[in-house]
């Protein structure tokens, strides 16, 4: 079984963006066509979290392929009590590129976003 786990935990700024986009990239390698499609999810989701994110936060990234798919969750502690818009830009972007896309927020005031892309 092809499996890989890896865990990133970065100030949720901008400039940090490119380091998770590299992640995805070398994570969708070894899946043919896989790996444009999980660094846009993964931009558009990480993007969208750092908006919300209050100042100081830490976002937490956790990448997961397993076989011919690869899952990405991500939170940010963040003051927004709501999730994006089912018709935003956002939610059009990441739900075209990947076979599941889900985002809540829990008690904790944790933004939190999950998706699966598959091969």
């Amino acid at each position: 079984m092809d499996r890989a786990d890896v865990e990133l935990t970065l100030a949720a700024r901008p400039a940090h963006l490119s380091t998770v986009r590299a992640v995805a990239k070398a994570i969708a390698r070894p899946l043919p066509g896989l790996a444009v499609d999980l660094v846009i999810a993964v931009d558009e989701a990480c993007g969208t979290l750092i908006a919300r994110a209050r100042r100081h936060a830490l976002l937490v990234c956790r990448f997961v392929r397993d076989g011919d798919s690869v899952r990405f969750r991500a939170q940010v502690r963040s003051s927004a009590v709501t999730v994006p818009d089912h018709r935003s830009l956002y939610w059009r972007v990441v739900s075209s590129v990947t076979d599941t896309v889900a985002t809540w927020v829990d008690g904790d005031g944790l933004l939190h976003v999950e998706l699966r892309c598959r091969a």
